[in-house]
Formats: C-alpha cells, structure tokens, sequence
C-alpha cells in the first residue's frame, strides 16, 4: 500500500478537543511536565492506541503566557486529539460559567461584568442575538434564549469531546 500524501492525511485527519479536570495553575507552573490523564481508547474510532503528538501552546484569560495543551494522535484513524482543562471550553479564552453569567446578567438588563473584556462580552452577545435571529427575529432576548444557544453553540456535545473549528 503507497503512502498516504499530505493533504490525504490532512483532508481525512480530525481534530478533537477532550476536556479533562485540570488545574490551570499547576499547568501553568509545569508547562510541559503537567501529569496530563491519557484516554484509555480513541474517541473516534475506539482504538487503543493514542501516542504522543506533541504540545500546542493556547492563550486563556489570567494567564500572560499562553499554556501548553497535550496533543495525542491515533495511527489508526489519523485523528489528533488536543487534551484541555474541562472548565474552558473550545474557542473560550474564559470558563464557560463566565460567559454565561455574563450573557445573564445582559438579558437582565445589567451593564458588562467588570471582571471580563467587555469585547469579549460583546462578541459572545452578538453571537446570541445571531443565533436568535436565525430562530425568529425579535430584540429582546429571554434566558429559554440563552439556554438553547448554550446547548447548541456552547456546549454541543455531550461527554468529554467536541469538535475543533479549524
């Protein structure tokens, strides 16, 4: 059998994003040498076999560096998975309690938590008023509003995947 070419590999690769419970503190302080929880199998294709495929550096909120993140790669199905701390989820630089306290405390009618960048605030409401529209068009949003974008947008898989947006 030839060898795959690189965008073979590429086209047919998946990547995934497993969310483990990781103290962000203790990973910011080992980098590299964070006791990182392997999987017993491929989320994927439920292969055994998960080797090593390196560390990819990811920028979260309190934190001036960006933090190393375990990647693992299956030979069987060519996916790479990206091991995370189970309290930020993907494309969140802040938990995602954070965000959806925030996006709360907007449809109650408060101002931008102090706490957060209120462009990060904003970007996240502009998201939900998009979704919304999609759904029916309307100004005022409800917290029924908030709870169907945060299963569908937020948190759309259920157990310790969800997939990456390349």
């Amino acid at each position: 059998m030839a060898a795959k070419s690189l965008w073979e590999t590429l086209s047919t690769s998946t990547f995934l994003v497993l969310h483990f419970p990781a103290d962000v503190k203790q990973l910011s302080e080992a980098g590299k040498a964070y006791a990182w929880p392997k999987p017993s199998r491929c989320p994927r294709c439920g292969s055994a076999r998960l080797w090593g495929h390196g560390y990819v550096d990811r920028y979260f909120e309190g934190f001036c560096v960006a933090l190393w993140l375990k990647r693992l790669r299956c030979p069987e199905c060519g996916a790479v998975h990206t091991l995370r701390p189970a309290a930020v989820l993907r494309g969140l630089r802040y938990p995602a309690a954070v965000v959806v306290s925030a996006l709360r405390e907007k449809i109650a009618g408060k101002t931008w938590l102090p706490s957060v960048s209120r462009q990060a605030q904003q970007y996240r409401h502009r998201s939900l008023r998009r979704f919304c529209s999609g759904v029916a068009t309307r100004w005022s949003l409800s917290l029924d509003d908030l709870g169907r974008f945060c299963r569908s947008r937020l948190l759309p898989m259920t157990g310790q995947c969800a997939p990456l947006r390349l």
